[in-house]
This record gives structure tokens, sequence and C-alpha cells, in this order.
């Protein structure tokens, strides 16, 4: 990757992983931050040990100071940065809102890494409801921070495929690595003044809520394209899930990582059925299952599924109920 010199002093804010290729190509091309702002460390694992974020381990390495604050619009923590007299700010997976005082202290505001071609997908989890919809295209944004969430004015983009067996998971890491050419590329036209901020046509808003547990009870009912689309879209968190049910009366909790939709021309009687081929009825089409998590056990192959637990024709698929969905919870 040809990297553009960057001269311009800035302050890198960023927790999730999602920042990490960027931050570290920063790094490596001498434009290192002169301060990282990144979430408090956080108790994790089973003896509650503090656990920083992985860009603070890299900032440490590179001896960058860091700072990690409750509160990043408390009025000490704004002047403690605005005597640091940066020219920008760099945010990517942060976690906290940045106020109007804060964005105000640098010269060329802050820009920020969204993982969406904005104005579509505005929210938490742009990749996730991308593939939910059936999107064959996404992309990156840099924007300026606006007062609102994801609502600033737009100044590069790039747009990236969605692969159709895509889980969600993949697409977030493959974005990641399609972030550091165009921060880089971004952060020198701005020192370069040559770029022109574009406000978003607020005619072609779409959100993206936060992801929650009651979006993954898999409703069979649905179209196959539909549900594989969410079983794409809903891992490796919350998943999409569902209960085996054997003709012997077995019940096994499942979540599902990939499936692929197929065409049907057979007459069935109801959804969620296991037939001779070991596809899945479904309310359109049947369902070719790829990738399963039994509860209690690890992601295997829907082939190992089957031979693992004796998986027969008319055997079927039913809605979770909450009981099994804690049980489920309680074993990943």
């Amino acid at each position: 990757m040809a990297i553009s010199p960057i001269n311009l002093k800035f302050i890198f804010f960023g927790t999730g992983e999602f920042g990490l290729p960027c931050f570290k190509t920063l790094i490596e091309c001498g434009a290192k931050p002169l301060l990282v702002i990144t979430s408090p460390d956080k108790p994790s694992g089973r003896g509650l040990r503090l656990t920083h974020s992985p860009i603070k381990e890299i900032a440490l390495h590179a001896n960058i100071p860091v700072l990690q604050p409750e509160n990043i619009n408390d009025p000490q923590i704004v002047d403690k940065l605005r005597q640091l007299q940066a020219d920008l700010g760099v945010l990517i997976a942060y976690g906290q809102k940045i106020g109007p005082v804060l964005i105000n202290i640098f010269r060329h505001g802050i820009i920020n890494l969204h993982a969406s071609l904005l104005p579509s997908y505005r929210g938490a989890a742009p990749v996730n409801w991308a593939i939910i919809n059936g999107e064959t295209q996404t992309g990156l944004t840099i924007m300026q921070i606006g007062e609102q969430i994801d609502s600033g004015k737009i100044l590069t983009q790039q747009v990236v495929p969605i692969d159709p067996q895509e889980r969600a998971d993949e697409l977030h890491n493959k974005l990641a690595q399609f972030g550091p050419q165009l921060m880089v590329e971004t952060i020198f036209q701005l020192q370069q003044g040559i770029l022109q901020p574009k406000p978003q046509d607020t005619s072609l808003v779409s959100k993206a809520p936060k992801l929650s547990k009651s979006l993954s009870v898999i409703d069979w009912n649905l179209p196959a394209q539909k549900i594989a689309n969410l079983i794409r879209g809903l891992w490796s968190w919350p998943t999409a899930t569902s209960v085996y049910q054997s003709s012997t009366g077995k019940h096994i909790p499942v979540a599902f990582a990939r499936a692929v939709p197929l065409e049907t021309s057979r007459d069935r009687e109801g959804a969620g059925i296991i037939l001779d081929d070991f596809s899945v009825t479904t309310g359109s089409g049947r369902l070719k299952i790829l990738e399963i998590k039994p509860a209690g056990s690890k992601l295997m192959t829907w082939q190992d599924f089957i031979n693992g637990r004796h998986v027969k024709p008319a055997d079927r698929f039913v809605s979770l109920e909450p009981q099994a969905d804690e049980q489920t919870k309680a074993n990943q």
C-alpha cells in the first residue's frame, strides 16, 4: 500500500478491533498520534481480571500516551486535550458520544470511519443489517463527526461487495482491512486542503440499530433467502437460533452460522422439516444448512451434526422456547 506523508497532529479515539488495522498503519507510516483515548479497563473472564482494549495494547507497545476517561466530555478532559493543540481527531469504534465542545477544539474537527455507505445504515450495527436486509454491497465512509450520530458531512467513501455466503463477522473483518488506505488518503487530502465535505441526503437515510436476542429466533415460515440472510447477519452474536427436534423426542437448542437458499419443486407439509436430502423446508424454498452450533458444543458442519446426532428425514426445527434460549446463552 502506497503511504502518503501525514504531518497533521492528531489524537486517536478507539476501543474496538475494527479500528486496529487503521491504527497500526498510521503508526507504521510514521503518523503517531499525540495521544490515544480508549475505554477504561474492564473486568473479564472467570477471574474478573482487568483487561484493556486492543487499541491500548498497541499504544503501550508504541510508547504512545493513553487516556481512559469515564466521560470524554468532562470539561477537565476537554481542557487537557485542548492544551495538546492537535489539528485533528480520528475516531473509530470508540464507544462514547462526542460533544460539540470537544469537536471544536480541533482545527479539522473529528473524523470517523463508519462501516456503511452513509446515509444508508446509520447506527450501531451497519454490517449486520446490510446482510440481514440482503444487500449485495456495502462499504466504508469517512465523515466529519456532527452533533447527531452518523449524520456528519461525508469526506470519502469506498464500495465493498458482500459475498453471497459471507457472515457478519467475516464482512466486519474485511471492511476493517479496507480502512487503512482510505483513512491515510483522507487525512492526507485534509492536510492538503483538497477535500470538499458533502452533506448527507436525508431522504436516503436508513437505520442500523443495536442487535438484541429478540432477533434470534428463526421463523421457519419466512422465505429461505430471508432466513439465510438472518443466519449470516446474526453471526457471531446474537446468532439465529432454533431447536432441533428428532422423531425420538430429542430436543437440542442450536445456533446457525451459515446457510444458503435452494429452490423447491416438491409438495411439503409445514416449515422447518428436514427432507430426504437434509435440506430444510421454509415458507418459500428450501434451506441448505452449512454450519451449525449445538448448545454446549463447538461450531461444526451440518454433515457432522447429521452424523453425530443421527439426524433423519422428517426430523424438524421448531422455534426456540424462552427457557431453552437462556440455556443456550449459558452454554456459549
